[in-house]
């Protein structure tokens, strides 16, 4: 009974998260003053977003779990690769989590990336576990979805400058909700309390992959890298220009043209 309390959280938290993403696609692409996030009212940078969840959705329920029942490291190893290749552009131009949610949870999040970042490294580089590997995929890459609700829901409540001075305490109930979603989760995939969620078993036989199939993971991994090189590209060359004076000398100053604005083009 436990179990299938737990397993129903879980996957009501999943879809929630997943449902919120699929609205600000939405949002993105047709009404982009409704975005939390301002910068994803950019057509380019919503593609990437776009791109990114549907990396995550493939990665958490259909690479990721199929490589782990199969024993295939291939497999799993390369949906990773594909997950962070599509994660790296958002994190780097997109980031706006202390804006939107406080400096608290803004910290948390570039913590919790590079914890993942190195957990992953340091997984990867010891002896293979397909337990470890199970863990990274229900714990780490499903947490991708498993926050989003919550801290959604809770950022309403200190969402306005008046809102944020009445209820000083709703930042830090929001991180406290968040790291225990954290935490919780990393002891229900620990102790096997996931339905759906499986271990292979010792017997399973480790997956042999044809030529085909390192092909295709290694193009499919290549093609998303430059796909998502040329979106940044086009992302920084759409974004608008301003001029500010620049000395060039005493008395003398020249307007700068290479000045690049932080701020996006729509504004929520």
């Amino acid at each position: 009974m436990t179990r299938l309390v737990v397993t129903i959280a879980y996957a009501g938290l999943l879809a929630w998260g997943f449902s919120i993403g699929a609205r600000q696609i939405y949002q993105g692409f047709n009404r982009p003053k409704e975005l939390l996030n301002p910068l994803f009212g950019n057509r380019i940078a919503i593609t990437m977003f776009t791109i990114h969840i549907v990396v995550v959705t493939g990665d958490l329920f259909i690479i990721g779990p199929w490589a782990v029942a199969h024993k295939s490291t291939l497999w799993y190893w390369g949906g990773r690769i594909l997950l962070l290749n599509s994660s790296l552009p958002l994190a780097a131009y997109m980031n706006r989590n202390s804006q939107s949610f406080g400096n608290f949870i803004g910290a948390w999040v570039r913590f919790r990336n590079i914890f993942e970042y190195v957990l992953h490294t340091v997984f990867a580089a010891m002896a293979l576990s397909w337990f470890r590997y199970y863990l990274l995929l229900w714990w780490l890459v499903a947490y991708r979805y498993l926050d989003v609700g919550p801290r959604r829901a809770l950022q309403k409540l200190y969402d306005t400058p008046g809102k944020r001075a009445a209820r000083p305490w709703a930042e830090m109930l929001n991180f406290g909700v968040i790291l225990t979603i954290y935490g919780l989760t990393f002891l229900a995939v620990f102790k096997n309390q996931i339905l759906f969620a499986k271990v292979p078993a010792n017997q399973v036989a480790p997956h042999v992959p044809a030529h085909w199939e390192t092909g295709a993971v290694v193009g499919a991994n290549v093609a998303l890298a430059l796909v998502e090189w040329i979106l940044i590209r086009k992302y920084t060359d759409s974004r608008p220009v301003q001029t500010e004076p620049c000395r060039r000398g005493r008395g003398s100053e020249q307007d700068r043209p290479d000045r690049i604005d932080p701020a996006p083009l729509l504004h929520g």
